[in-house]
């Protein structure tokens, strides 16, 4: 596993430090469960991979519903 260093202004650590506690993880897991959270955000789910095209058969017609007036 690569090694980085990084600089955090001394609230932003205390923060990290408190949230990694209560988490019960290590402060080095605590950020790499983060940054690989913000890194996977840009690819699909898991599960798209298994649901796109799973659908059989025909879609359902869709039906237009009009908002009706509402008396104030």
């Amino acid at each position: 596993m690569a090694q980085v260093t990084i600089y955090l202004p001394e609230s932003v650590e205390k923060a990290v430090r408190r949230e990694a506690k209560r988490a019960r993880k290590s402060v080095s897991a605590y950020i790499a469960d983060l940054a690989r959270a913000q890194v996977s955000q840009s690819t699909w789910p898991d599960e798209f991979g298994r649901l796109y095209g799973s659908w059989h058969g025909k879609f359902p017609d869709v039906v237009d519903r009009r908002a009706e007036p509402v008396e104030l």
